[in-house]
């Protein structure tokens, strides 16, 4: 299995960037409207903070969709009267849907069956959307997950498929053999008893089972993305991470209009790189521990930290959002360039202003430059100057 690519590679990705210059979104000529979508993003008190900026961020690629946290207090006092869609972002299904209670569970049940609106769940959302028994849940999405016993399964860059129903939704995807996205435990969906039926946009290929004591064979050829239709409105379940997966990210305001009932427009090549990642990386033991050799190595040699920066990029490192920012302050300039050339590639967004103050303290007139290009790539993102 290989699991990483060249350094050659990295290069053409970055060029690729480079040519989307500013092109945030490109839109179909027919899309004319100026209604913004208001999503209100989950936060169970700061719980799994990652999924949460990540869901942010992913969906500010959208400059139509205005995002924002909500807590589940601000949903029981009426919040959301305010939001088209609710994000349930990953982090843990149990603990969101308790900190929803009750009253907030069927609050936003009402929203969705009663009022027409949307909700997206994505991994411990997708649990929280699921009629599974014995699971505190909302029952909006068709779907039942089972062999919650073993839901420490593993995690890795998992490859997927897309149904002919979900070639029609991500038609940037159509005719692929095989697309990769994060995956982190997600639930496994299989139809649940009820009057809710889903749609599979895509089919979970690979098969994740890398913790002792959890079976075989559980997670492939299971649905991966998932859309339903719940009395007036809408809701769509991804098993796995786009939100923070490069090249990806797009997903997500897209299942965002599609639940919203808004026009799907299209977005720009330099959030839509399905080619980023073209192998399957399941973290067996023998692959973490690679990845815990090139994280140590980030406080390692000069040439260490280089190859380590390129390594948990292009080996998915699920952290490389956390400790590549970091590398931005590092005191060697060519260490600050491939740390902000890896920012880049990793999308992160979040990370604008780190880029902002290194260009600010930057002092070597080579570096700068480069760290001025790449904070302009990272910007045209999200649109920004």
């Amino acid at each position: 299995m290989k699991i990483v690519l060249s350094k050659l590679l990295l290069v053409f990705f970055l060029a690729g960037i480079l040519i989307a210059g500013c092109k945030r979104v490109e839109k179909k000529a027919e899309d004319t409207t100026k209604e913004i979508i208001r999503v209100g993003v989950f936060d169970k008190n700061g719980d799994s903070p990652y999924c949460i900026t990540d869901a942010m961020e992913a969906l500010r690629i959208d400059p139509k969709i205005e995002c924002k946290v909500v807590s589940a207090s601000e949903i029981v006092s009426g919040a959301l009267d305010h939001y088209d869609v609710i994000l349930f972002p990953g982090g843990g299904g149990r603990s969101e849907t308790g900190s929803l209670g009750e009253i907030g569970i069927e609050k936003v049940q009402k929203m969705v069956q009663e009022q027409g609106k949307g909700v997206v769940g994505i991994c411990a959302g997708a649990y929280i959307l699921s009629n599974t028994p014995d699971y505190p849940c909302l029952a909006m999405s068709g779907g039942e997950a089972i062999d919650i016993e073993h839901d420490h399964r593993g995690h890795g860059l998992a490859k997927f498929t897309l149904t002919a129903e979900g070639e029609e939704i991500f038609p940037e995807l159509k005719g692929r053999k095989l697309s990769f996205c994060q995956y982190y435990e997600g639930p496994v969906l299989v139809p649940a008893k009820g009057d809710i039926k889903y749609t599979s946009l895509a089919t979970m290929e690979s098969d994740v089972h890398t913790v002792a004591g959890t079976p075989a064979n559980m997670t492939n050829n299971r649905p991966f993305i998932i859309l339903s239709e719940a009395g007036k409105g809408k809701t769509a379940s991804f098993v796995g991470h786009p939100e923070c997966t490069p090249g990806m990210r797009w997903m997500v305001p897209r299942l965002v209009r599609w639940v919203a009932n808004k026009e799907l427009v299209k977005y720009g090549s330099n959030v839509v790189r399905p080619d980023f990642y073209k192998n399957e990386i399941i973290f067996t033991k023998e692959v973490s521990d690679l990845q815990s050799k090139y994280y140590s190595q980030l406080t390692g040699t000069k040439e260490e930290r280089l190859e380590s920066i390129e390594k948990v990029v292009t080996m998915a490192c699920w952290s490389a959002k956390k400790w590549v920012p970091g590398m931005l302050r590092d005191k060697d300039p060519e260490i600050r360039m491939a740390a902000a050339k890896g920012v880049v590639l990793l999308e992160r967004t979040d990370a604008i202003p780190d880029l902002v103050a290194a260009v600010q303290i930057e002092t070597n007139q080579q570096c700068k430059a480069e760290l001025q290009r790449n904070l302009k790539l990272l910007k045209a993102m999200i649109g920004s100057k």
